[in-house]
């Protein structure tokens, strides 16, 4: 349950969790002046989230493309050469991050994809 604040001219200036005091209004958190407040106050939030993604599924890539080297199923040679180069220094920076326990590799190579 939200709780909203809004200015003389109606316009949401806060929210929270709870109701502050009585000037404060449940609001649907669905509503489109939510998210316009929302994103006022965060206007990088929606892309933070892609680019957040986009940095996991990029690790699962890696893993991927790192099992299939591994099991024969494609060849390292058969990449074009700027993903060979990324792909090396991919590796070599992994590496370096590897400590005693090796939390970098997202899908275990021992458990295989299924």
């Amino acid at each position: 349950m939200l709780y909203g604040l809004r200015d003389d001219a109606g316009t949401l200036i806060a929210l929270g969790e709870k109701q502050v005091s009585e000037q404060w209004q449940r609001v649907d958190e669905n509503a489109e002046d939510v998210r316009q407040f929302l994103q006022r106050q965060n206007p990088n939030g929606e892309t933070q989230a892609l680019e957040d993604s986009d940095k996991q599924f990029i690790r699962v890539l890696d893993d991927l493309i790192e099992l299939m080297i591994e099991k024969q199923l494609i060849q390292f040679t058969e990449l074009p050469q700027p993903a060979q180069d990324k792909l090396l220094k991919r590796r070599w920076y992994r590496q370096q991050l590897k400590g005693d326990d090796d939390t970098t590799h997202l899908i275990d190579p021992q458990e295989g994809l299924l």
